[in-house]
């Protein structure tokens, strides 16, 4: 392969790095925050597209509104669901818990088929979509967009744990819930804030898939490989999981190139064994200390 060619490969792998490391930092927060291991993630995905399909193209709102709006509308659908299903079972067993969030994906996902049947639809961009040439290199528009909308969101997130008092009571509530009430943190409260983060990047990221390949139904089946880059990084580690999504997507697109597709979908579990073989806790993960 030619130069130009690896580094046509290697910018598309970081693009899809972008929407599997968004949807693993969504899986993180719920489970640092309260063990909660949300296999809804998946299917918010896909609620998040179909909103931003409804405001763009039933609505006729222009891509200026339905981004912020989409993320609002998302963001509420994370707190309902925290709310009215998360909260009432959190003191169950935790496999209870899986199997609550296993049937709000599948609830979310019947509903999008109910109205929306599967046909595929395209997401409108506010750009074109003609490829732009620098030398040898032929780049996607809309992959740049991708790249910049998830470094952006990205930024935000760090500032927001980092600067803000409610990011640093997430913080808190992620090393101790029982010390953040004593401190007079409002756990629930963080509990349905942290849904709310999580779901609006689940929603950035049906955005950017829906962008990229049209949506349809079964959008949020990137949900196991998105699981896979948040193990690979250390599940409990927010910047784990972006590198785990760099190392799934850069993994994924090379492969596909030099041994096809079937391949492609295999490399990501072989990439998983591998880790878990020499790394369990993944790349920025520990053991974690347990009492007896």
């Amino acid at each position: 392969m030619s130069l130009a060619l690896y580094a046509q490969l290697l910018f598309s792998g970081i693009s899809v790095w972008s929407i599997y490391g968004l949807v693993a930092l969504g899986l993180v927060m719920p489970f640092k925050a309260a063990g909660i291991l949300n296999f809804a993630q998946g299917e918010m995905v896909t609620a998040g597209a179909y909103i931003a399909l409804f405001l763009s193209v039933g609505l006729h709102l222009p891509p200026y509104v339905v981004f912020p709006l989409t993320l609002l509308l998302a963001a509420l659908l994370g707190v309902a669901v925290e709310r009215t299903f998360i909260r009432p079972v959190m003191r169950a067993p935790e496999f209870t818990i899986v199997v609550c969030t296993l049937a709000i994906g599948l609830m979310i996902k019947n509903v999008v088929r109910l109205i929306w049947q599967d046909n595929v639809y395209p997401l409108p961009v506010p750009f074109s979509r003609d490829t732009i040439a620098l030398g040898a290199l032929r780049i996607n528009p809309l992959l740049l967009w991708i790249d910049g909308c998830a470094v952006v969101l990205m930024a935000v997130l760090v500032a927001f744990f980092q600067f803000t008092r409610h990011g640093k009571a997430m913080r808190a509530v992620s090393q101790s819930q029982e010390a953040a009430r004593l401190m007079g943190i409002r756990v629930e409260g963080v509990f349905a804030a942290t849904w709310a983060i999580s779901t609006a990047m689940g929603a950035t990221a049906g955005i950017l898939l829906g962008a990229l390949f049209g949506l349809h139904p079964e959008l949020g089946g990137l949900l196991m490989k998105a699981f896979v880059a948040a193990v690979i990084g250390g599940f409990f580690s927010l910047p784990g999981a972006v590198v785990g999504g760099v190392l799934v997507g850069v993994a994924e697109t090379f492969s596909g190139a030099y041994a096809g597709s079937a391949f492609k979908e295999l490399v990501t579990f072989l990439l998983l064994i591998s880790e878990l073989l020499v790394r369990p806790h993944g790349i920025f993960g520990s053991q974690q200390a347990r009492r007896v």
